[in-house]
């Protein structure tokens, strides 16, 4: 919110700088951003009346202006095609410096030597209209100082930074109240000396408001006989430093009620409005409407509009239309003063993606009890700026009257929060100063209502902080707050998640962070509890259509991740997450959050550096198939987290996740409980989302190995005795898994087996179809004796039978 510092003082007594001021505020919990000084440097432009005009004698587009400096004239050479006899203008004389750097001197122009220059608004920083001449006003006297004839030019421009909450401060009487409040002061309201015509507005105009719930307040006011036209210097200065484009003296009028008092206003040509009449209701299905911007609006659900008899003529609360704008010839005005439902206005703006003067304020709350008062002012200015007949009489629909809530304020919470020790009075005194009403109830307990205008008060603890603003936060001494300290219990958990963490970082991968808001469809497809799954959880107000809901994992920011790094030809990733997925309860307000990790491998395995061999390229440009990562790579690097936690019981089975490869990949297993899972993105998912090379996914639950994971690590002695290794080479089974191979082998021989390691996998010639050929070396060892090869044999033997019965291995020689 940009605030004159001028037009502050005309709403309260100030006896203090504009910094002191600024700091005030800022103190106050209005933040003043910047301070800027406008309209300096000026003070040796003059007033001057024309009293002659004669054309320049060597060209017939420039002129001599004779001009009148109250005890002297000089003649001035000028262009301008507004020059008339009879004006009041601005007059540089040579030695004036300009806000644009333009130091004036006496120059000579096509031979006629020219003391000075006749300024347009734009040389002198007014405005931007550098059409012609600035024209003062003809009372003015020739010969002053323009800063002493027009004292509101020199003036102090204050950024604040309103916070939402704080709607009532988006005006210069908001301002103003802050200011009166933090002085002791007391703010007061403009004079106006309403003069009505004879003539009714219930005779002329008739208002319906059948949708109460979005308008909470309508009134409206009606001025005959306009004159548009441009308005006078100090209104055009006070909008364009507030930030606005002066239109017309009526348009105007109601931006400057808007800067004032905050209550945003529409003027409609009443010549426009079909059978006299305004109704409010909610808009049609499919409607469109085009605002005063020319845009054609498909209007959303719901949206309040404002009609005549036959059409819509306004988007209520945010824009007006093009078919009831002001134009040059509108000569009767209805003036619109209106509560808008701040959420309802919020939703329209937004689906429309529009944002403007009157909605910001609106969405923030606006003052009921100050639509009539701004019905009355607008009516007044316009009169005062444009002429016409102020019809007497106003219409007023406000069918519930909104009064807000009384707050009961103990006065001991109070000290206890701030850490004061204020009396009750004292706290009464800072609210009333606020114009909130305080009224005690017994000795240590008050009831404070809030002024119509402050929305944002509620709370006992909002009036804490409203005490405490006004008596002032540089008052309340600095201690340091008590409290009960207890052991941190989160830190060892987050000790175990960073370590996983460093077990990543350690396997080439590289940690990413991604939204926890995705689509519905990426929800949906990487959940593993297939059809069972829960709905994901939605969100009330998305960003944006492809983050509508809560994830159920992190594959699809993970595959988000790689697509964009793809896009820019990073074709080699190692990427993991560690984070929470979100799952729908059923009777249940809130989801259940699961920790987990996931990653993702692509491209080559190795970086392409020289000492890493990476294999030969064919003629497509494709690195040879051996040396691109694989199922292998994730499923080591998981072994390496497991490793990592201490943890040796998971196994894994063969999956059946649809968007999984059949052939690459599995469950992880704990127990009988499956964590998760890694494989090769099935080839129809990776073209679904337009992913060219082979991907290897996996996700775990992290809750489960925390839990499980040991916490110290013990030494374990290095072997004494020697060891004794055998090979098993057999046919068996395709179906069959190495993992249930693995696990029958070392169950058979748990206390003299020290490893078991799968060397050779073959399939393919001389093998029967649907089986494979595998081959494992068994590694005898004992701790606390050396074992003979007759020992280490009956164990292979044993194995071997076992391996013939259960899983149908035949061997091979």
């Amino acid at each position: 919110m940009l605030v004159s510092f001028n037009w502050l003082r005309e709403f309260v007594e100030i006896d203090r700088s504009v910094h002191e001021i600024a700091d005030l505020l800022t103190m106050g919990g209005i933040e003043v951003e910047n301070v800027t000084h406008v309209g300096e440097g000026l003070e040796k432009v003059l007033t001057a009346r024309v009293d002659e005009i004669s054309l320049h004698p060597s060209t017939g587009s420039l002129h001599l202006a004779g001009i009148n400096l109250g005890g002297r004239s000089e003649k001035v050479v000028c262009g301008a095609p507004n020059l008339k006899v009879g004006q009041i203008v601005p007059y540089a004389p040579p030695g004036a410096s300009l806000p644009s750097g333009l130091e004036i001197a006496a120059r000579e122009i096509r031979g006629v030597l020219s003391p000075g220059m006749i300024c347009s608004e734009r040389e002198l920083g007014l405005g931007d209209d550098q059409s012609g001449i600035l024209e003062l006003d003809s009372a003015t006297v020739p010969g002053l100082p323009l800063t002493s004839a027009f004292p509101f030019i020199d003036d102090y421009i204050l950024e604040t930074g309103v916070t939402p909450n704080r709607g009532d401060c988006l005006s210069i009487l908001g301002t103003a109240r802050e200011v009166a409040a933090l002085t002791g002061k007391e703010w007061r309201l403009p004079e106006m000396d309403i003069r009505e015509a004879y003539g009714s507005i219930h005779d002329r105009m008739t208002i319906e408001v059948p949708d109460v719930e979005l308008c909470l307040r309508y009134v409206a006011r009606k001025v005959d006989g306009v004159k548009i036209g441009p308005s006078p210097l100090d209104v055009r200065l006070k909008l364009i430093r507030s930030g606005l484009r002066p239109i017309s003296n009526v348009v105007d009028a109601t931006n400057l009620i808007l800067l004032e008092c905050g209550q945003p206003l529409h003027a409609f040509d009443h010549g426009f409005l079909e059978d006299h009449k305004i109704v409010v209701r909610r808009s049609d299905p499919g409607e469109t409407f085009v605002t005063l911007d020319g845009a054609e609006r498909k209007l959303p659900p719901d949206a309040l509009m404002i009609r005549d008899g036959k059409r819509a003529v306004a988007l209520a609360g945010i824009m007006g239309g093009l078919n009831s704008e002001i134009s040059a010839d509108t000569t009767a005005v209805l003036i619109e003063s209106a509560c808008f439902e701040r959420f309802g206005i919020r939703r329209t703006a937004k689906a429309l993606g529009m944002s403007t003067e009157a909605s910001f304020r609106f969405e923030r709350g606006v003052d009921p009890e100050g639509t009539l008062w701004a019905a009355h002012r607008s009516a007044y200015l316009i009169w005062k700026l444009a002429g016409g007949d102020i019809l007497s009489g106003i219409i007023d629909v406000y069918p519930r009257r909104i009064t807000r809530p009384s707050v009961r304020v103990r006065a001991k919470k109070v000290n206890r929060f701030l850490g004061t020790n204020l009396t009750k009075k004292e706290m009464m005194t800072c609210l009333n100063r606020l114009k909130i009403d305080a009224k005690g109830m017994d000795r240590e307990t008050f009831e404070a209502t809030p002024p119509s205008w402050r929305w944002d008060l509620d709370r006992e603890e909002d009036m804490i902080e409203e005490v405490a603003r006004i008596h002032g936060f540089q008052r309340i001494p600095i201690s340091m707050p008590s409290y009960r300290s207890a052991p941190d219990r989160t830190r060892e958990r987050h000790i175990a998640v960073r370590g996983i963490a460093g077990l990543m970082n350690a396997s080439g991968f590289t940690e990413v962070i991604t939204m926890s808001f995705v689509s519905r469809r990426e929800a949906e497809e990487f959940q593993t509890a297939g059809d069972a799954a829960p709905s994901p959880l939605s969100l009330i107000n998305p960003l944006t259509e492809d983050q509508t809901v809560m994830r159920t994992s992190l594959i699809p920011g993970l595959l988000s991740a790689m697509k964009r790094n793809v896009s820019f030809r990073l074709e080699d990733l190692k990427l993991y997450e560690i984070g929470m997925a979100f799952l729908t309860q059923s009777g249940e307000e809130l989801p259940r959050e699961e920790l987990r990790l996931a990653g993702l491998a692509t491209g080559a395995r190795y970086p392409g550096l020289w000492h890493f061999h990476r294999g030969e390229i064919d003629a497509r440009g494709k690195l040879d198939a051996a040396m691109l990562v694989d199922f292998y790579d994730v499923k080591g690097a998981l072994e390496n987290v497991l490793e990592g936690l201490g943890i040796g019981e998971a196994r894994y089975a063969p999956s059946n996740l649809p968007f999984l490869h059949p052939g690459a990949s599995a469950d992880l297993l704990l127990g009988n409980e499956t964590i998760g899972f890694a494989g090769e993105l099935a080839p129809a998912k990776a073209r679904e989302h337009d992913l060219n090379a082979r991907v290897y996914i996996f996700e775990i639950l992290l809750e489960p190995l925390l839990i499980r994971s040991r916490k110290e690590r013990v030494f374990k002695p290095l072997p004494r005795y020697p060891y004794i290794e055998r090979d098993l080479s057999f046919i068996v089974e395709e179906k069959v898994s190495g993992d249930v191979i693995k696990h029958l082998i070392s169950r058979l021989g748990h206390d003299i087996i020290a490893s078991v390691v799968l060397f050779d996998l073959y399939r393919g010639e001389s093998i029967p179809p649907g089986h494979q050929s595998v081959a494992y070396r068994i590694r005898y060892q004992s701790e606390d004796r050396t074992l003979t090869d007759e020992e280490a044999q009956e164990v292979h033997s044993r194995i071997v039978d076992a391996l013939e019965k259960e899983v149908g291995a035949r061997m091979r020689e």
